[in-house]
């Protein structure tokens, strides 16, 4: 398994999240990768990351100039994963380590698996009306079969590596893959799991210019594919 933790100024939690994702990683697997992206970050987010490489090989550090956003860092760690399967986590781990062995029982009967959270509760009101909003768009616009588009999931390295992906904004790039793998007839299974509130730090999703980001990528996909289908 290749695990990509993209994070911004994430000084506080990068340490504890590559460590427990280590610890977990190797009970659950027999061969893994741990793909740090550092977004630009004008914390010691990067120092910390690469202190962690000295000590363990299977922790890979990438770092962009400057600040692109978790869509296109998510993108590069995408194009960067050597394992089967590749998962994605926020550095202050919304989905537990703790909890992998709940996904890896069905990587022989599925090739795209969704975290699908089973309550919302820990967001504040900003987030919870700007995922409602989200949601809403998404499944008036593809009505799509998954619940929850907008969480982590695990992929299989075969498919990302065949699959156009256009979106790079931040909370678009994932809803576009599951979109994907829907259309092409993949078997996408959904499991049920608790989500975690960020203990340290501070959130970066959520400001007005992303969702606009996201919009843009939202309806260029629904227009590109009314005209030219799924297939290109």
């Amino acid at each position: 398994m290749s695990v990509i933790l993209p994070g911004f100024n994430e000084e506080a939690n990068v340490e504890t999240a590559v460590r427990r994702t280590l610890e977990c990683l190797e009970h659950a697997c027999h061969e893994f990768e741990i793909i740090v992206i550092d977004d630009g970050s004008s914390d010691r987010t990067c120092e910390i990351a690469e202190r962690l490489v000295q000590e363990d090989g299977r922790i890979i550090v990438l770092r962009n100039e400057r600040n692109l956003n978790y869509g296109v860092s998510l993108k590069r760690g995408i194009r960067a994963a050597r394992c089967e399967w590749v998962l994605h986590n926020g550095m202050d781990l919304p989905l537990a380590p703790e909890d992998l062995p709940h996904f890896v029982r069905h990587f022989d009967d599925a090739d795209v698996i969704v975290a699908s959270r089973t309550s919302l509760t820990a967001h504040s009101p900003w987030r919870r009306l700007t995922s409602r909003t989200n949601n809403w768009l998404l499944r008036t616009l593809f009505s799509p079969r998954t619940r929850d588009l907008n969480f982590t999931q695990f992929y299989r390295r075969s498919f990302l590596e065949r699959v156009p992906l256009r979106s790079t904004s931040p909370a678009f790039v994932t809803p576009e893959l599951i979109l994907r793998a829907e259309r092409l007839g993949l078997r996408v299974r959904e499991v049920p799991i608790e989500f975690r509130d960020r203990k340290a730090g501070k959130a970066h999703f959520g400001k007005p210019k992303d969702i606009l980001w996201t919009l843009r990528d939202m309806v260029s996909l629904r227009l590109r594919t009314w005209l030219t289908g799924w297939g290109e």
